[in-house]
């Protein structure tokens, strides 16, 4: 019966909040948790008071969970309860009082220019190598057009392999992209990455029939895009052979990469926040050191009384 009232959640957050297949993953993981833990202390949902859910939480702190993972999983069980408070499942909410740890927000990870314009070399110069085969030369060429995206673009991993071979419109430098809670944007491309991924798509039309293919970047599965586990080790070993750190990149390091070195040549907070597909401008605000360096070295260079010093 557990079981079936976190499937009830998780198909109304998924069918009217539109919650990402990540996210539904992680709340289900979270509330089989819960569910296993208050099976060992023979109570049920319904009936979990705020001491057990305190107890259950204080075991997942000693555990070893960071702060991070912990504020998550208070607030899907908030969210949880707060379902079965709205579906009339139970009287009174034990997540009452509980409140999440104070997280503060990290600086992202930075890579600089050059090292991103390193790694792209690199690979250009594998593809150009003689002697390939159509099927390695397709994977150089593959990587090339999915990180000029990436650095372009600053989309989400998640978003640049759910891009449909229709998505590409290859003559307006423009892609569409579906975001986090099905919102659609609309993101432009440089040129490289357009001539990059039109080199690659002529690849892939040598080796299978577009017609039949629905992904950018498919998969090994029919029907099915490349995986992100799969383009994550891909970046981490091109990376690594180009003589890049590999704890330095991933995925998310290149969208942030992007929104940082946009901002560092002149861009605005607002341009960054479209362009990133962020709903709330707070969520971009943690790029605002660059901007604060900005302005102190635009005071320090144009100011009549630092001239003077």
């Amino acid at each position: 019966y557990m079981d079936q009232l976190i499937e009830n959640f998780l198909e109304m957050m998924s069918v009217e909040r539109a919650a990402s297949y990540n996210t539904i993953i992680s709340y289900k993981h979270d509330l089989t948790n819960l569910s296993n833990y208050l099976v060992r202390k023979k109570t049920t949902f319904e009936e979990a008071e705020n001491k057990i859910i305190r107890e259950h939480l204080r075991e997942i702190s000693i555990s070893g969970a960071s702060s991070s993972s912990l504020a998550r999983q208070i607030s899907t069980i908030k969210q949880f309860y707060k379902f079965l408070c709205q579906e009339y499942k139970i009287a009174n909410n034990p997540m009452n009082g509980i409140d999440s740890p104070k997280l503060g927000r990290p600086l992202p990870k930075l890579i600089s220019e050059g090292e991103i314009l390193r790694i792209i070399e690199y690979v250009k110069e594998l593809s150009n190598e003689g002697g390939l085969s159509l099927k390695k030369k397709l994977k150089h060429q593959r990587f090339l057009s999915q990180i000029e995206i990436l650095y372009s673009t600053g989309m989400r991993v998640s978003e640049l392999l759910s891009i449909k071979i229709s998505d590409l419109n290859q003559n307006n430098f423009f892609l569409n992209v579906l975001g986090k809670g099905s919102k659609e944007r609309i993101v432009p491309l440089t040129p490289e990455a357009l001539f990059e991924t039109k080199s690659y798509v002529e690849l892939l039309r040598s080796l299978c029939d577009l017609d039949k293919e629905v992904y950018l970047y498919p998969g090994s599965r029919k029907y099915k895009p490349l995986s992100r586990q799969y383009f994550a080790t891909e970046l981490k070993t091109y990376s690594m052979r180009a003589g890049i750190d590999e704890k330095k990149i991933s995925p998310h390091v290149l969208r942030h990469a992007f929104a940082s070195h946009l901002l560092s040549n002149g861009a605005d907070l607002r341009s960054v926040q479209q362009l990133l597909g962020h709903s709330d401008i707070s969520t971009t605000q943690i790029y605002t050191h660059i901007l604060d360096e900005k302005l102190k070295t635009a005071v320090k260079e144009n100011h009549p009384l630092s001239k003077k010093m």
